[in-house]
């Protein structure tokens, strides 16, 4: 299955470099999946920018998260600078990569990134076939910095939604 994703609305000329900064910066933070029952479940991971603003990460086969995207993709992830106190919040998606040449481009641009720093452990994901890679397609982004109460300054918002176009 082909899947794609274009900007559909944006709250400002600025959203994009600034939202795209931000996550940059704050590769690590929370996902949020559903399990068959309907009941929420997060757990930390680190994700890795694509192209179109889509997400990687990755998750061992047997995790509590691999087992709810099996029967529900709909994913949010969310980041968090404390010091700015600014959040980004990714609505969307989480399909598996399940073709072997895209899953080999996009581990060695994790091991790049690992190699620069950037990414905290190296994936070995080919060598060690209890990993598997998942990639968010986002329907929506939202970035908020809140101000201290007694500021005076309203909350700052941004946000890009997405059309999402599924071909087989």
């Amino acid at each position: 299955m082909k899947i794609t994703t274009a900007i559909k609305h944006i709250s400002s000329p600025e959203s994009e470099e600034m939202i795209t900064s931000f996550i940059h910066a704050h590769p690590q933070g929370v996902i949020t999946t559903m399990t068959k029952s309907g009941r929420l479940q997060g757990s930390v991971v680190n994700i890795f920018e694509l192209d179109n603003y889509q997400l990687a990460f990755m998750t061992r086969k047997n995790t509590r998260k691999a087992k709810n995207l099996k029967d529900n993709p709909t994913v949010s992830f969310v980041t968090f600078d404390p010091f700015s106190r600014t959040e980004a919040a990714i609505e969307g998606e989480a399909h598996l990569v399940e073709d072997n040449e895209q899953e080999t481009e996009i581990l060695e641009l994790i091991e790049q990134s690992a190699a620069e720093g950037r990414w905290h452990t190296s994936p070995n994901i080919d060598k060690d076939d209890d990993y598997v890679l998942y990639i968010i397609y986002p329907q929506k982004i939202h970035m908020t910095t809140y101000w201290e109460r007694d500021s005076g300054m309203e909350a700052f918002h941004e946000s890009l939604e997405f059309t999402v176009s599924m071909k087989n």
